[in-house]
């Protein structure tokens, strides 16, 4: 067990009530699980809504034959899978972070036992000093040093919130361009794809894979600045 390990863990056996140092970094943790579970309820009522609208687009777009879809069919199918399956587990998600939202101090432990400290130099070391000192005084209120880390980190996380939730409605609005163009002219050309279609095609798989990757991004940078303790204690960590 490492020394930030330690200085937790003695605290937390100490009882947290007992140190309000201790209180402050969990009810921060709490409140990092509680952003996925406020956001990850919302996702999970837009990609149930999403899913519901595809299933219906999809049984309403005709079939070419008993052994064939068209596109537009295909597509619709594709999405609505997809859709159903990032609800579910967005809904798993938000489950698991509930329980460290309203049982916190439990998850904590946890969260504790699973420090893997690297070499970070010596400018880690200061701050995990720092924060071991803080930790064991008790004090309520947090050392300027670590205050000035906290600040820096919810001015870095809000920038990256902002500049991902943009590039995140960009290629979302891209994708619905790109998909609608290719249903457009897949009716209009059958299967006879020209090099502009295939590049539709591709262009619109990527929009969905960085759509996606950007929302993860935004969720994270979005925990980070609003529970900045726990981001900060996080990368003394790892």
């Amino acid at each position: 067990m490492n020394e930030l390990q330690n200085a937790l863990s003695e605290v937390i056996e100490s009882g947290s009530q007992a140190n309000p140092a201790l209180s402050a970094v969990i009810h921060n943790y709490a409140k990092y699980h509680a952003v996925l579970v406020i956001v990850g309820g919302l996702l999970v009522i837009l990609f149930a809504w999403l899913s519901i609208r595809f299933w219906a687009k999809f049984k309403r777009t005709p079939i070419v034959s008993k052994s064939k879809w068209s596109f537009e069919k295909k597509v619709y199918f594709s999405f609505g899978i997809m859709s159903l399956f990032i609800t579910l587990l967005m809904a798993l998600i938000v489950v698991a972070n509930a329980t460290n939202t309203f049982y916190p101090l439990h998850g904590f432990s946890l969260f504790i036992d699973s420090f893997a400290i690297s070499d970070g130099g010596s400018y880690k070391d200061e701050w995990r000093h720092a924060f071991i000192e803080w930790i064991r005084s008790g004090n309520e209120s947090i050392p300027a040093m670590i205050q000035q880390k906290i600040n820096a980190r919810i001015e870095f996380h809000a920038a990256k919130a902002f500049v991902c939730g943009a590039l995140l409605i960009i290629f979302v609005a891209l994708g619905l361009f790109l998909w609608n163009s290719l249903i457009k002219r897949s009716k209009a050309m059958g299967s006879k794809w020209r090099y502009i279609e295939k590049t539709y095609f591709i262009s619109g798989i990527a929009t969905v894979a960085l759509s996606l990757l950007l929302m993860v991004m935004v969720v994270a940078n979005t925990q980070g600045a609003i529970a900045p303790l726990t981001a900060f204690l996080v990368g003394l960590s790892g």
